[in-house]
Order: C-alpha cells, then structure tokens, then sequence
C-alpha cells in the first residue's frame, strides 16, 4: 500500500530543504525524498576543487548561518556539510537513496510517485530537483576516436583522471573556465568559447558579486516579461578568459564546430589533436517522467512563480523562476515561502471523493 502524505516534496538539496522549512513551520505534515545516499551528495558529486563564487553571507539557509567568516568563497564540500547539518538542526524528514521515476494524477485527486522504495501518494508535490539534470555533449563528441578521453563537467574530478598531454575544454563559461585552469597546471590546455560572455570580477570593493546584487535590488526583481531573455545570459564570474589564460599558460581557441579522429576543427578555420576533451557544455532539463499537461513544446513546465494549472503541483529552484535569484542559494526561499503560503491555503485533502472535503 503506498504511503501517504500531505506534502512530497521530490529532492532534497538547498530548495527541497527550504520548502521543507517553510512547511514545517506552517505545521503542514510532508516528506522529502531525495535519490543520494546522504544530504548533501549533489555537491559533493562535484569536481574536488570547485569553490562557490558566492560568499558564504548568501550561502545562508533561513535561520541557520554559515559557518566562518561571511565574506568567504565556500568549497563545495562545505556547502555539502552546512546543507546536510542543516536538514539535521531542522530535524527535516528527508527519505535518503529514494529515486522518483513517475508521477502522475490519481483519479481521485493528489498524486501518486513511483519510487524504487515503493510507492507514494500525496495532495501536494513541490518539484525541487533543479530543472537542468542531463549531462549534455554535443555530437561532434561522437566524431572523436575511442582511443581520446572524453569526460562531461559534471562527472569530472580533478587533473590525474585525465590522461595524455593535450587537453581541450569545450565551453568557457564557469565550469569550463574553472577546470581549464586547474587542467594547466599539470597539462597543455585549449579552451574553446563560443559567443563571448559579459565577466564581472567575484568581488567589487571588496564585496561579493551577490552583495552588490541584493543591496541594490537587481537579483530579487521579479522578471515579468523577461523571463525568456534573462534565462539565457551566462555570466563569467572572476577574470577575464584573457586574463586567465594569460596566468595559466592556456591557449583560447574559436568554438569547437566539427571532428575527426583525434583532431578537432574550430569556427575560424584552425584545428588541433588532442589526447582528451573536457565538455563544459551545461546539462539540458527531463521532466519526461512527470505526467500532467503543465508542459511547453520544449518540455519546460507552465507556471506563475513555480505554481502550475495542474492543481496540487509546484516547482521550485528553478533558474528564473521568478527572479534571477530564484535558482541562487539565500533568495530561494522567497519562492518556497510563497508556494507554503498557496498549500497551506488549499483544503486539506484534495481527493474529489473524499467526504473530509466535502466538508470543508
């Protein structure tokens, strides 16, 4: 028999918690469940070296602070532990190594999960998995030989998986800055850019980007009409690629447009062999396992701050759902408190033949 909730929320990092925060103190009974094996395991899954270029200030969880000094650029790994004490100090039910493969309506109202734990029933899902989940490598990949090392951003780890001399990293916005510069360290590296991107430095008299950002009110904006548009920009935060590779000894290349054996081929007409090849190509959204008519032609959900026609369901933590803080660790709960405020709002069992409904 499945079990049953008010709440399930689906994914337990930064905006799962948050939602989890903000429903128990409402009172509104709920459960988290998240596919890692410990709180924490989307960034620690992450490449050894990674440092957040936001301070630890707008690290913060409502009501729990970051640990150190305020002005700090966190590791990964500390952001792993401060969310995972946070989950323990909130004494939030999170449901560990729990993988969501389908939801869909039930006849009756609410929804049912299918999980490899076993199935769940609840009124209401918040969607908190972050929508860009897929590893993305272009087909050109698929030109190169078996004999080059290929690897995506978000399976990378540090410069010793990386065989051979020759690196190339396609992509040079953060990741693929960041990585390219740790690669030329210890190999002969090549990062390949498209479009170039605006950069500001991590801070600006000596204050985070993301100071800057709240003090003056430009990340929790609300981004009606421009959505669309602001959800494309990249940013490259810290020095300039120019810089970078002025420091580092690493060479830039035109976009990377075709392959062939070991040789990649680039926009301006240049090529080079290469032992391996690094993909800082982003990752792309699946929400192919979600059955409700709340989708676009692209596969994106149709939602007013995270709250679809689907009655019952929400999203959460996603880039510019609302505003551009809205994917950002300290303005996601903005969102979240909102869509607590629309379930605690809604009758308390949204099956249509409940008779506790009826009576409402």
């Amino acid at each position: 028999m499945a079990e049953h909730s008010r709440v399930i929320v689906i994914g337990g990092g930064q905006s799962g918690l948050v939602a989890g925060y903000y429903l128990k103190k409402a009172g509104i009974p709920f459960v988290i469940l998240d596919a890692g094996s410990r709180v924490g395991q989307a960034w620690r899954s992450r490449w050894d070296s990674l440092e957040l270029f936001t301070i630890a200030q707008y690290c913060e969880l409502p009501e729990l602070r970051f640990p150190g000094r305020r002005g700090r650029f966190p590791s990964k790994d500390e952001m792993a532990d401060y969310i995972e004490d946070y989950a323990r100090e909130h004494q939030l039910p999170v449901r560990l190594e729990t993988s969501v493969s389908a939801l869909k309506p039930r006849p009756e109202g609410g929804y049912l999960l299918a999980t490899n734990q076993g199935d769940y029933t609840a009124d209401h899902v918040i969607v908190a998995t972050g929508a860009f989940r897929v590893q993305y490598t272009p087909p050109l990949a698929e030109k190169l030989d078996q004999d080059v090392y290929q690897v995506h951003t978000g399976s990378y780890h540090n410069p010793g998986e990386i065989p051979g001399r020759d690196v190339l990293v396609v992509g040079a916005a953060n990741s693929g800055a960041q990585i390219a510069t740790e690669l030329a360290g210890t190999h002969r590296v090549t990062l390949a850019q498209g479009s170039p991107l605006p950069h500001f430095g991590r801070k600006f008299l000596f204050k985070g980007l993301h100071w800057w950002g709240d003090k003056l009110g430009l990340i929790g904006k609300p981004l009606e009409g421009e959505r669309d548009r602001l959800h494309k920009k990249t940013i490259l935060v810290g020095a300039s690629l120019q810089k970078l590779a002025k420091r580092s000894g690493m060479e830039l290349a035109a976009r990377a447009v075709d392959a062939g054996g070991r040789t990649v081929h680039f926009e301006d007409g240049a090529k080079a062999d290469f032992d391996a090849v690094v993909w800082a190509t982003g990752f792309r959204w699946d929400y192919r396992w979600i059955d409700a008519p709340v989708f676009t032609d692209i596969g994106m959900p149709e939602h007013y701050r995270g709250v679809t026609d689907a009655e019952g369901l929400y999203f959460l933590g996603m880039q510019c759902q609302y505003s551009y803080g809205s994917g950002l660790i300290w303005w996601v709960k903005f969102d979240a408190e909102y869509l607590v405020r629309q379930i605690a709002a809604a009758p308390q069992g949204l099956a249509k033949n409940d008779p506790a409904r009826a009576q409402l």
